[in-house]
């Protein structure tokens, strides 16, 4: 009977591993993503006048803002805009 409480005792064990397990590689996939999206926009910002513009403007109104986290850009043509807006402040408007 002892035999039988041990092996349940592991199971439960090494579910609970690969639970965590699961969990932290999620939050690490969560977190890659989010860095893949602030080189992109840190790269547009680098390389485009307007993109610079763009971000200056917003970072006048809102100093606190990073871009790539709290808001992205987009370049469309030869226009750049706010693409997302992932803020409680009021959205600027360029």
């Amino acid at each position: 009977m002892s035999a039988d409480n041990l092996t349940l005792a592991a199971l439960i064990i090494v579910v609970v591993m690969i639970l965590v397990v699961i969990l932290l590689n999620r939050s690490r996939s969560e977190t890659n993503r989010q860095m893949r999206k602030m080189a992109r926009q840190m790269a547009l910002i680098q390389t485009n006048e307007k993109a610079r513009a763009v971000c200056q403007k917003i970072r006048n109104q809102h100093p606190e803002l990073c871009a790539g986290i709290d808001f992205t850009l987009k370049e469309s043509g030869d226009e750049v805009h706010i693409d997302e807006w992932n803020c409680n402040k009021p959205r600027p408007t360029l």
